[in-house]
């Protein structure tokens, strides 16, 4: 072989293995990258409190289906147990009316935004409602709906189905958000009602279909509408208010302990400091709380901490019902004798 051939053929030895052994370390990192160094740190402690974290914040596999066709069991016991407790109702009908019970909010709340439906939208809300309905009226044996109607079976429901509601707050209230964080008022930095009404509407446009506006609304506030304006309002504040003097405030009252409660369910340093990721959990853990107490084996649904609290501070001021005396004037008991006489 000539040298001219030779040291060519050399050349493209050199550079060749050259070119492999720089290749070979370009892989390594990308099989490191999918490995969390945090979570091998954990304490035993933070990783049997992380699923609470994770299941009030809808963090888990098949979350979205899993809460869809709860919320689609209850509205279908809503129906079961109410409307249709003798078994008259046509299936169809049936059928729309626990769709309706459950989704009322996600049929028609988005219209108010100028966006579609989300029944329209997103397959998972109706087949989840096909799926709700049957397990509650088609399984053999009514197994389905007889489970359901046992206290662990209203506790699955109800605590599922309060995650879905939980999702809806805090998404609509972000949605809401998006939409006007550009044009606030003159008077406040941030948008106020947008993201607080917006949420709260989504979970009481069901009470509106049944019941009418009048009828809804007689009796005072719904709960409905108290907890949808207590846990929009604090989400909103705490998450979306950077600029304004009420979500500093709000921030700077609660962050050092909320710093301190997801450090021990097991956060890490950016989720520590997450202001959304905290708000998210203290609503959806406010909202699951109460939907267990107001449960009838509890405390009951007449239950409320803001009513309650409203009585108790009216009755020490003097302000509640005064209750009616039974003792007559003088004067009426002197003409009670002249007309036996």
């Amino acid at each position: 072989m000539p040298p001219a051939t030779k040291q060519a053929v050399d050349y493209l030895k050199r550079t060749t293995a050259t070119k492999v052994e720089k290749s070979i370390p370009i892989q390594v990192p990308k099989l490191h990258s999918y490995i969390k160094p945090t979570s091998i740190q954990q304490t035993s402690t933070s990783t049997m409190l992380n699923p609470l974290v994770s299941f009030l914040t809808m963090d888990f596999p098949y979350a979205t289906e899993t809460v869809c066709i709860f919320m689609a069991i209850q509205g279908s016991m809503s129906v079961r147990n109410g409307p249709n407790k003798n078994g008259q109702m046509h299936w169809f009908h049936s059928f729309l009316r626990s769709t309706l019970t459950a989704y009322a909010g996600a049929s028609f709340t988005n219209i108010f935004m100028g966006k579609p439906t989300a029944m329209f939208a997103n397959d998972v809300f109706f087949g989840s409602c096909i799926i709700g309905y049957g397990i509650v009226n088609w399984l053999p044996k009514d197994i389905g709906y007889h489970f359901f109607n046992t206290s662990v079976g209203t506790l699955l429901h109800t605590v599922f189905s309060q995650v879905f509601r939980v999702g809806g707050v805090c998404g609509f209230s972000d949605a809401a958000m998006v939409m006007f964080k550009d044009s606030p008022s003159i008077y406040y930095p941030t948008p106020i009602f947008g993201p607080i009404l917006f949420p709260t509407l989504l979970g009481n446009i069901g009470g509106f279909v049944w019941n009418g506006f009048d009828d809804y609304l007689s009796k005072g506030m719904p709960w409905l509408f108290q907890q949808g304006l207590s846990c929009s309002t604090f989400y909103h504040f705490y998450a979306h208010d950077v600029e304004g003097c009420i979500g500093i405030k709000l921030r700077s009252l609660i962050k050092p302990v909320a710093t301190q409660i997801m450090l021990l369910l097991g956060a890490d340093e950016k989720e520590r400091e997450d202001d959304k990721l905290f708000a998210k959990f203290a609503v959806g853990f406010f909202m699951i709380f109460m939907a267990i107490v107001r449960m009838p084996v509890v405390w009951g649904p007449k239950f409320s901490p803001f009513t309650s609290g409203i009585n108790a501070v009216m009755k020490v001021v003097g302000g509640g019902k005064k209750k009616k005396s039974d003792i007559k004037p003088p004067g009426s008991v002197k003409k009670s004798k002249k007309k036996n006489q």
